[in-house]
């Protein structure tokens, strides 16, 4: 359901664009700052970007096909994942992200709906 995912965060984008109500304090999350930890679920849904820094392992299982990028954050440092004309990549901003590999799984036909 990535369509329907991204029309409810377009939405609440559009509700909460600083101009009418707080950017920062969504009520309908609680108030305080839920927002920030919500929303940060949606990166890793999306993206399906996770660091194993055991084994240094980048996994990265996007929901959609094609290129996109996505902010990752660890422990050690923080930057995009994503794909680029069918290559996965990671690149740091700051800090460090010590992977040795990607391992990117494409969706299937099926589980993209298309």
């Amino acid at each position: 359901m990535v369509q329907e995912g991204l029309d409810i965060v377009r939405t609440c984008r559009r509700r909460y664009d600083g101009r009418v109500r707080n950017p920062f304090d969504e009520y309908e999350c609680g108030h305080w700052y839920a927002r920030a930890m919500s929303s940060y679920a949606l990166l890793e849904a999306f993206s399906g970007a996770r660091f194993d820094a055991v084994d240094r392992v980048m996994y990265l299982k996007p929901a959609v096909n094609g290129d996109f990028r996505c902010f990752i954050s660890t422990a050690t440092g923080y930057g995009t994942v994503g794909v680029r004309n069918g290559i996965p990549f990671v690149e740091v901003t700051a800090g460090h992200i010590p992977y040795a590999r990607i391992d990117y799984i494409r969706r299937s036909q099926k589980e993209t709906g298309k």
